[in-house]
């Protein structure tokens, strides 16, 4: 047996096969040119190690450029195939936010497209296969409208328009409700945009659906064309279009709008002077005024009801915020209790808004006992309040302690009421906000009780809250009949350079010129504000 070392890689087995064929046959072959007895000894045992090991290695020239040829085909025919394995570059998945990192293209787009991140969605849209199709430009679109892109979405519409693909109605709809949330944009150009995007409806012989209109309808309102969002209910059935709740409730919205602006000039009046003891023969018009109008909201609920549509939350709440800001606000309650006799609200519940409109109500009538009433209604049936809510209980207790008439708040503990609106705030954990302290700061002020006052603007600071011109509006108002106490608050304002408002400025001044107060020393610390103002102003041009 041959005992070689086995350490070394054997090339070509080959060769050691016919090596010991031959020297198995040496005796008859004396003429043998691989193996010659004359050169080896008898015993193969003792033949050179390394000579054998060279002759395993050994590979001619030939061999070598054929294996290369073979092995470069091979690679060759994978690359052909697309076998060849690619670098995988992730970098733009790590940009994600963490949980977002696992979706893919199309799911992040989508995401994307419902926060409204316009710029985002443009660069993932350059890896998606369906890049310039219509679903792309739909999504893009409606994220303009998410994020109030009034430039950008018919910059996007023009791309969609070069690579030649017909928009659909969706399309439209969205680029209308750009015109319906912009911000910051003159109110012409919204309107000859929404007349572009009709002219565009036009030519391509897009069909228009209910949808649309509810959308442009609400544009107009916002652009202060109440007008002819009202005008757009009939021609949707002259079109034979359908029209749905939200169609109603859009033109409730229209309606009120309307009827504000034409009685723009009255409203601030109407308000400070609507006193619902007052019976004079002016106070019995306005309330006359208001009835009509809330007549007339009152048939577009019978128009509902004659066409068997079921009304929602939000139609309810509509019409019950237009009847409260007619001149005869107190009608709400009429409209809500018709409302539930001709059996439109037996499939809904009152929710927040409802409750706040109500309340709103009692706050601007001095309806004490209907407002608690309603309290206690919010108690037993463990509504969820927001914070909005929680501020109008506040304004109910401030309404309260700021009655004149004894008698009618006597039996009223302002402070037990405040402590159950708090225990219902903390069932829900709500934190307050400014407008929270402003209020409560109001009603202690009213109450003259000024040590709880202090403990309001000291809690603030636990809420991060820092107190502003509308909190230091609160106490002025409760002093208004002591000038000498407002000037020594505005001295505190002055050298804390608290920001002023033309409303704050005029009310103190008033304040202090009708109840024969110091207004030289109020005009010399005005000087001085403004000179801190002044001040600072400079001091950031330099």
């Amino acid at each position: 047996m041959l005992n070689l070392n086995r350490s070394f890689k054997i090339k070509n087995f080959n060769s050691i096969r016919i090596l010991v064929r031959n020297y198995s046959n040496n005796n008859n072959n004396k003429n043998n040119n691989i193996i010659n007895n004359n050169d080896y000894i008898d015993n193969i045992g003792n033949i050179d190690n390394n000579r054998i090991k060279k002759l395993i290695e050994y590979k001619t020239k030939e061999q070598r450029i054929n294996e290369n040829k073979f092995s470069n085909k091979i690679k060759n025919d994978k690359k052909d195939k697309g076998m060849v394995p690619k670098k995988f570059n992730n970098s733009h998945i790590m940009e994600r936010d963490p949980e977002h990192r696992s979706l893919s293209l199309k799911q992040y787009f989508e995401v994307l497209a419902n926060l409204g991140e316009v710029d985002k969605m443009l660069k993932v849209a350059i890896r998606m296969p369906e890049r310039r199709s219509l679903y792309t430009y739909e999504k893009l679109i409606y994220a303009c409208a998410k994020s109030s892109q009034f430039k950008k979405s018919w910059s996007i519409y023009n791309d969609m328009k070069k690579d030649n693909i017909k928009p659909s109605i969706f399309i439209f709809g969205n680029l209308v409700n750009v015109c319906n949330t912009a911000t910051g944009v003159d109110a012409n150009k919204i309107e000859e945009r929404v007349n572009k995007i009709i002219e565009e409806i036009e030519k391509g012989g897009s069909t228009i659906s209910t949808n649309f209109f509810n959308i442009l309808m609400k544009t107009m309102i916002n652009i202060g064309k109440s007008g002819q969002a009202i005008s757009m209910v009939e021609k949707m059935k002259e079109s034979g279009i359908k029209v749905d709740i939200v169609t109603y409730s859009t033109l409730l919205k229209a309606m009120s709008e309307q009827y504000l602006a034409d009685n723009n000039l009255n409203k601030k009046k109407l308000l400070r002077e609507f006193k619902p003891d007052k019976n004079t023969m002016e106070m019995d018009e306005l309330r006359a005024e208001g009835n009509k109008q809330i007549d007339r909201y009152m048939t577009i609920v019978k128009m509902v009801k004659t066409s068997q549509i079921a009304p929602d939350r939000y139609f309810i709440n509509t019409i019950l915020s237009a009847c409260g800001q007619t001149s005869n606000p107190a009608g709400v309650f009429r409209v809500w209790d018709t409302l539930q006799e001709m059996k439109l609200t037996q499939h809904l519940n009152p929710d927040t808004k409802t409750y706040d409109i109500l309340i709103t109500t009692c706050n601007n009538i001095d309806d004490f006992d209907r407002s608690l009433a309603i309290f206690e209604e919010l108690y037993s049936k463990n509504i969820r309040p927001d914070i909005h809510l929680i501020n109008n209980m506040f304004r109910t207790v401030l309404r309260i302690v700021s009655c004149k008439k004894f008698s009618r708040k006597k039996h009223l503990d302002h402070e037990e009421i405040i402590k159950r609106i708090l225990d219902y705030m903390s069932a829900y954990k709500l934190q307050p906000n400014e407008t929270t302290f402003s209020v409560l700061i109001s009603i202690y002020s009213k109450a003259k009780e000024y040590p709880k006052v202090y403990e309001l603007f000291t809690e603030m600071k636990q809420f991060n809250i820092k107190p502003d011109i509308t909190h230091y509006s609160s106490i002025i108002n409760s002093f208004s009949r002591k000038p000498a106490i407002c000037l020594e608050i505005f001295k505190v304002l002055v050298s804390q350079k608290v920001v002023l408002t033309p409303d704050f400025t005029a009310n103190l001044q008033k304040i202090l010129s009708n109840n024969n107060g110091d207004v030289e020393e109020f005009s010399r610390l005005l000087r001085i504000h403004e000179s801190y103002a002044y001040g600072y102003t400079f001091g950031k041009k330099e």
